[in-house]
């Protein structure tokens, strides 16, 4: 029975971490681009300020 439960305890490796990184970049840039991005990335152009639009509105960020 003791083998049943040591299979659980699984250390974690340097591809989890690589994973986790990857997954707070992702989440990061998503939060970025929903809450700062005012056409700096897109030339000027407002492309992301309107996709994110009412995300903004949603969390309480005021874009105008």
């Amino acid at each position: 029975m003791s083998n049943l439960f040591a299979a659980a305890a699984v250390r974690p490796t340097m591809q989890d971490g690589f994973a986790a990184l990857g997954w707070a970049l992702t989440l990061s840039s998503v939060i970025f681009l929903a809450s700062f991005e005012q056409g700096m990335l897109t030339a000027g152009a407002p492309v992301a300020h309107e996709l994110f639009h009412d995300a903004r509105h949603l969390l309480g960020f005021p874009c105008h």
